[in-house]
């Protein structure tokens, strides 16, 4: 009995986020490329990963600062780590490269998860609204939303890629200014967590070549035809381990937050 219901409210959430988002975007999300997809390149070419995000901060003498990345779900929606947004000091989000004319979209709200804690990397989630409704085009899209009932980023032997900005540079290396893309190489949380015992078990444990600025998809290429999904967000990272947060555990409230 346990078992049927648990099924039947994961078949509802499941179904009311994809509803919710299929709504809202009026097209397809997670658009894939295969040529794109086998190429081991690390720059992405500017209509790849074009859900990725500057989320940015206004200084005093009126120029940008980059914060995070911002990952759009929809028309007016973008996820990003809660503690880029612990200050209020989000100021608005550019999509496409950074020499992109692209103009900077203006937030309204920002609305954190209520059970986020500066102190830990749990719950570290947030939802960016947008002024107005981005214009989608080849170089701005959203990604998909992964399905409630079928956790495949959980299999050993799921082909996982980080997309999104550089963060923190290792051994001097100059930082690339342009979206990146790279594929992420999981080990198991708790072995990770024995090893960085600042990092819960919750969180997606592995590494890349390279570490991601926060706020940075974690995605899976799946489905048929097949899509990107948003797998996690990065939230904490060092020299050897990289944390991602886990958006399945978040897509009732997401939901109910997109419904607002």
């Amino acid at each position: 009995m346990w078992t049927r219901k648990l099924l039947t409210f994961l078949v509802t959430i499941s179904t009311l986020h994809a509803t919710i988002q299929a709504a809202s975007l009026g097209q397809e999300c997670g658009i894939f490329n295969e040529k794109q997809y086998k190429s081991d390149n690390i720059i992405a070419e500017p209509t790849e990963h074009p859900w990725v995000g500057r989320v940015v901060k206004l200084n005093e003498d009126g120029t940008n600062e980059l914060l995070c990345v911002g990952i759009l779900i929809d028309y007016r929606r973008v996820v990003t780590a809660a503690h880029c947004a612990s200050d209020d000091n989000i100021y608005g989000v550019v999509f496409g490269n950074s020499d992109s004319s692209n103009s900077l979209n203006h937030v309204s709200a920002v609305t954190v998860h209520p059970d986020y804690s500066p102190r830990k990397f749990e719950n570290d989630l947030a939802i960016i609204e947008l002024t107005q409704d981005v214009m989608f085009s080849d170089l701005v899209q959203p990604i998909c939303l992964p399905s409630a009932e079928d956790p495949r980023s959980e299999a050993s032997n799921s082909k996982l890629i980080v997309a999104g900005i550089e963060g923190q540079t290792l051994n001097g290396r100059k930082m690339l200014d342009n979206r990146i893309k790279m594929v992420y190489t999981k080990i198991d949380s708790k072995e990770c967590h024995r090893k960085h015992a600042a990092f819960p078990e919750e969180l997606i444990c592995g590494h890349s070549d390279r570490i991601a600025l926060s706020g940075s998809a974690l995605t899976e290429a799946s489905g048929t035809p097949r899509k990107f999904h948003l797998i996690a967000i990065a939230v904490a990272g060092d020299s050897v381990y990289h944390g991602y947060l886990n958006i399945r555990p978040y897509l009732d409230w997401i939901s109910r937050n997109s419904l607002k």
